[in-house]
């Protein structure tokens, strides 16, 4: 196949610049650690669920408990 012969690709998206830097993202993770005190967002060791419905409901309590 030719050059001329190939199709045409196309382009759906582009990576520009990333947005966040490292001094937007101090401000956020100091609010964390200011919020979850020194508490992990979840606790270490194995959990054992009956569905994945009961486990994502679970990391979410772990995540917003305080």
């Amino acid at each position: 196949m030719q050059r001329g012969d190939e199709l045409p690709m196309k382009i759906f998206g582009r990576k520009g610049k990333t947005k966040v830097n490292l001094e937007t993202a101090n401000g956020f993770l100091k609010l964390m650690r200011t919020l979850r005190g020194n508490r992990p967002f979840i606790p270490k060791g194995v959990w054992r669920f009956k569905t994945a419905a009961e486990a994502d409901a679970w990391t979410l309590r772990m995540i917003t408990r305080r």
